[in-house]
């Protein structure tokens, strides 16, 4: 049986015992209600015997007409309040009200009958006393007899009214039973088909989470947390059969990433000895015996060095890109913007006839791998340095700020640019926008760089223009990534005036027409 089926069942027994709860407490109500009533009637019925019985006997003392008037209106007011006694299925009430209505009647006769005896003088006195004495005797002991029927109804009354009271009682008392009885049915329907079914599934997740993939419900309820345990089970089949899958699909990666490094370092050992001898054994004809060959000889030797050397940084580069991938991550703080600098003062000592302007931002630190974000960084200030190499007035701007819960951070130039085109090529390995004659390099760099800032949660993207240089963003997540603010020197840290300076530069025209990027 469903549990909605279950639940509709013990709702209408609910709804079905307070409707009988109701029902019973409404006739114990009415059977109350009728009972006062009957004992409120038979005391103005006793009332009215009293006065009734008081008129007679003042008549019967001082033979008064007033008495006579009074003991009429008396007994209209009894003929008006007998036929309202109602004693529903009390018989013995109905058999002396009966009884009560037919003295009555016997009792107004009798008065009659010494009203007219009064009025009536018989010729003997005597006789006439003695029969007036005997009315009179009658009359009274019928009127108290009358009184006796009239407390008996009364006592009837009172005791049918405590019956219902016990009644009323006896309603609330098997009420209260009733719906106790109806709560603890209901109350063990739900521990049996809801909560212990629950506490089952519970267990299993808990298990689940632990670890035993092995664990099954096994139930064959036919309601609903049967189907759903059911449905369990076959998630947890489906979840330990893409398990095993998995741990093969590990163990196939992990042979993978071992052919891989056997792969690298084949490349790094075998293929390098091959290329460093052409290179090698190209500058000894060179020195050896240049005299011997004709200048489209020596350029022939010197294309060869040159594409061996290619193919050494090429090979140095695939190398760097698969240690990114590979590498496992260290996160500590970083002090970028002293990194920045170490980088920059690298290139200016590799290259002192240029002059370039530097402005890098103080106190930018973050929670990153130091080793990838150094290969990151590095790409990216080279980057700009190599495509400002023609540019008259170079720039290049490292900063960062908050986001809300990144810190972005930016490295901009004023050197070449590219078209934003071409963008979504940009990041791609063995992607390059111009010749290796105008800038050198293999087309790896940018492909390395957003690896690193992927790996670390983040993201890298550029904005850019021809002839108006490039700004590379990179984003690096978690709450311990922060900007510290502090004192700038002269020409640093001021990122608003910084951007219109760039800005400017930026609009002045470069030495090259076209742009591109490694």
């Amino acid at each position: 049986m469903k549990i909605r089926t279950k639940g509709w069942l013990t709702t209408a027994a609910t709804f079905g015992a307070i409707v009988l709860i109701g029902a019973m407490a409404a006739w114990a109500q009415a059977e109350l209600r009728d009972a006062s009533q009957q004992r409120r009637q038979t005391a103005e019925v006793a009332q009215a015997l009293r006065d009734l019985q008081l008129v007679s006997f003042e008549f019967l003392l001082h033979r008064l007409d007033r008495s006579r008037a009074q003991e009429a209106l008396a007994w209209q007011r009894l003929s008006s309040l007998l036929p309202q006694l109602r004693f529903g299925e009390d018989a013995e009430s109905a058999s002396l009200a009966d009884d009560l209505r037919e003295r009555l009647a016997q009792t107004h006769r009798l008065f009659g009958e010494f009203q007219a005896a009064s009025d009536q003088r018989h010729a003997d006195p005597e006789v006439q006393r003695r029969f007036e004495a005997q009315l009179s005797s009658q009359l009274l002991l019928m009127q108290q007899d009358n009184l006796a029927d009239v407390s008996h109804l009364t006592v009837h009354a009172s005791e049918r009214i405590e019956t219902a009271q016990q009644g009323m009682l006896g309603v609330i008392v098997g009420g209260l039973a009733l719906l106790a009885l109806t709560s603890a049915g209901g109350a063990w329907v739900i521990q049996r088909n809801v909560l212990r079914p629950i506490a089952r599934l519970e267990q299993a997740t808990r298990e689940i989470a632990a670890g035993n993939w092995t664990f099954q419900l096994q139930t064959d309820r036919a309601d609903e947390i049967g189907e759903l345990s059911r449905h369990f089970d076959a998630m947890t089949r489906a979840l330990r059969d893409s398990f095993t899958q998995v741990e093969l699909s590990n163990e196939e990666l992990t042979a993978l990433n071992r052919e891989l490094e056997s792969f690298s370092y084949s490349v790094s050992h075998d293929l390098r000895a091959p290329l460093r001898s052409m290179d090698g054994f190209s500058l000894a004809l060179l020195e050896d015996y240049g005299d011997r060959i004709d200048d489209e000889g020596r350029d022939h030797l010197q294309r060869i060095r040159a594409a061996s050397q290619r193919m050494g940084r090429l090979i140095d580069d695939l190398l760097g890109l698969s240690r990114v991938t590979r590498a496992e991550l260290n996160l500590r703080p970083v002090d970028l913007s002293a990194m920045a600098r170490e980088i920059a003062d690298t290139l200016s000592r590799q290259q002192p006839a240029r002059h370039v302007r530097w402005e890098i931002d103080d106190g930018i630190v973050v929670q990153a791998d130091r080793a990838l974000l150094q290969v990151a960084l590095q790409n990216l200030m080279e980057n700009a340095w190599k495509f400002t190499g023609k540019t008259a007035e170079p720039l290049i701007r490292v900063g960062a700020e908050r986001q809300g819960d990144q810190l972005v951070g930016h490295v901009a130039d004023n050197g070449a640019g590219f078209d934003m085109a071409y963008v979504n090529r940009l990041f791609g390995a063995f992607q390059r926008l111009h010749h290796e004659a105008e800038y050198p390099g293999t087309g790896i760099g940018l492909a390395t760089v957003q690896r690193v800032f992927r790996r670390h949660g983040g993201d890298v993207w550029v904005q850019a223009a021809p002839g108006r240089g490039a700004t590379f963003y990179f984003s690096l997540k978690g709450a311990d990534n922060e900007r510290r603010e502090q004192g700038h020197p002269a020409g640093r840290g001021q990122p608003g005036r910084h951007h219109a300076d760039l800005a400017r530069l930026q609009a002045q025209p470069s030495d090259e027409p076209g742009g591109g990027r490694a």
